[in-house]
């Protein structure tokens, strides 16, 4: 305070007001600014399957869906409209189910994916339906790594040279771990011979340890991108892209509940679902697959860890974008090499043919096909061998080999009766809900009875009961007849070979058949 006194004092007052002035105290600095929060966003699929060119699904009434041109496009936008870095991952089984990804043995696929921007991939189980040496050609052709941390050389706890557990991806000063695993059921739902000299462990332990170690790294953020999912209740035509999933049971759930170290997010794939929900506290993402969605994801650092501002399963219209350029040339390149053979009109069908739960007629045809062009006396074929549905009209090369894209080799088993109902009751599944479509028999079943008892009658197509010791020739898949999908039962059988790919020999019975082909009935499992 200056003294009264000397308040208005003339001369002495203003050479005593500096002197006072320098004595007072010195305000404290400003507080600095706090660092703003680090955020990143996370574009995902999962389960591409070689669709490089758009689609029009049933459900898009008449509009272009997909494919990598308009993808790439909407990662890009999904950038643009962030304010931080953004980063493209898959969650694996890209290469496998065209024509043009085929035929190329996956180069297609990696070249497009290249040209749009992913930064890493998690190994699913078709990317081993070419065997070893063509996959490790692959993975040397990509941009990007493939990740796996749970697959080891056989015998060790070493990784291949050509496989990765994780990779930290940076940009604006923030680092994103992406630590990748592969289903650790892998050898037992790929041909048998396709994973030999490699071994698949639990997928959660090795998260683990691959997260320990991007966050002594520097990661600011871990994401999880796995090869494993969910089913869960789907949300009704119409529904935002941010609406949670219901009802989600699932592998990838179970994962996320095993782990034990931190992770901000996981991305999954394999059972082709839509998934929006969080399990054990983590954000776990799943979009549809044929590249007809991508999910978006934005994390945010909040008290030493990422959460989850935005959430949400997108559906890629052709409309809505500009198709990138560069990515449209890379796959116009491929597509010009195979155009003469996918545009090439096979068959003609009178209806519509969809795939379903249950049995359906597309199934069935498809049955029908292995049993007569096998000789057999009756059929199986693995549902998930049957890829998409079929429309009424012309039928091309190109939409058959989406139908039927694995290139197994038509065979004919013969087994004992007791082996065919044991292959039947796991073709029910654990829960009773059918797994494969038959042909050549009517099989009674009790879905409410123990595992093991379910099956009640086969009736073959003459009439007759099929007695346990009796001897039935099956045709099937080498995959199936090796024991791919459990069908343990037929491994047991005496197998005989045709020499023909499952796609020639639909081929052959769909044009021996009268045109255009009718949709054979159904009701050859009958619940009772």
């Amino acid at each position: 305070m200056i003294p009264r006194r000397l308040v208005g004092s003339g001369r002495a007052a203003a050479l005593l007001l500096p002197v006072l002035a320098a004595c007072a105290p010195t305000p404290p600095p400003a507080a600095p600014a706090p660092e703003p929060a680090k955020r990143v966003r996370i574009v995902h699929t999962n389960d591409f399957h070689g669709r490089l060119l758009p689609q029009q699904p049933g459900w898009a009434n008449g509009r272009d869906v997909g494919g990598s041109a308009v993808l790439a496009a909407h990662f890009d936008s999904a950038a643009a409209r962030f304010d931080g870095p953004t980063f493209v991952i898959s969650a694996g089984d890209d290469m496998q189910g065209t024509a043009i990804s085929n035929l190329s043995w996956g180069r297609a696929t990696i070249a497009a994916h290249n040209a749009s921007g992913y930064q890493a991939a998690a190994l699913g189980n078709h990317e081993f339906d070419w065997g070893l040496d063509t996959l490790r050609a692959r993975v040397a052709e990509s941009d990007f790594p493939w990740l796996g941390a749970n697959v080891y050389v056989a015998g060790t706890r070493r990784q291949p040279e050509w496989v990765r557990s994780w990779t930290m991806l940076e940009r604006d000063g923030v680092r994103v771990a992406v630590v990748g695993a592969a289903l650790a059921s892998t050898p037992r739902i790929v041909m048998a011979g396709r994973t030999d000299g490699l071994e698949f462990g639990p997928e959660a332990p090795a998260i683990d340890r691959s997260t320990r170690e991007a966050r002594a790294a520097g990661a600011d953020f871990v994401v999880v991108s796995v090869h494993s999912g969910a089913s869960c209740e789907q949300p009704g035509a119409g529904a935002p892209p941010e609406q949670e999933s219901s009802g989600c049971t699932g592998e990838v759930l179970e994962v996320a509940e095993q782990l034990t170290e931190p992770v901000d997010l996981i991305v999954g794939g394999h059972t082709h679902q839509r998934v929006l929900t969080t399990a054990a506290g983590i954000p776990v993402v799943e979009s549809a697959s044929y590249s007809l969605a991508y999910s978006v994801t934005d994390l945010e650092q909040r008290d030493g860890r990422g959460t989850a501002t935005y959430r949400a399963v997108h559906t890629p219209y052709a409309d809505e974008v500009t198709p990138d350029t560069a990515v449209a040339r890379v796959v116009a390149e491929w597509d010009a090499n195979v155009r003469p053979i996918s545009e090439r009109v096979v068959v003609t069908f009178s209806a519509p043919m969809e795939r379903s739960d249950g049995e359906y007629a597309l199934g069935n045809l498809m049955a029908d096909a292995f049993r007569v062009r096998t000789g057999s006396q009756v059929a199986l074929v693995n549902n998930g061998s049957i890829r998409r549905a079929m429309p009424a009209g012309p039928i091309t090369y190109g939409m058959l080999y989406e139908l039927l894209p694995f290139q197994n080799e038509g065979v004919s088993v013969a087994v004992t009766g007791a082996q065919l109902r044991e292959a039947l009751e796991n073709a029910l599944g654990a829960s009773g809900r059918l797994r494969a479509h038959i042909s050549g028999m009517t099989v009674t079943y009790t879905p409410s009875a123990p595992r093991g008892s379910r099956i009640r009658e086969v009736r073959l197509s003459n009439g007759s009961v099929v007695r346990d010791t009796d001897t039935v020739t099956i045709g099937t898949s080498e995959f199936v007849a090796t024991g791919g999908d459990g069908y343990d039962s037929l491994t047991q059988g005496r197998m005989t070979r045709t020499g023909m790919v499952d796609l020639d020999l639909l081929i052959e019975h769909l044009k021996s058949l009268p045109q255009p082909v009718q949709p054979p009935h159904t009701g050859r499992w009958v619940p009772r």
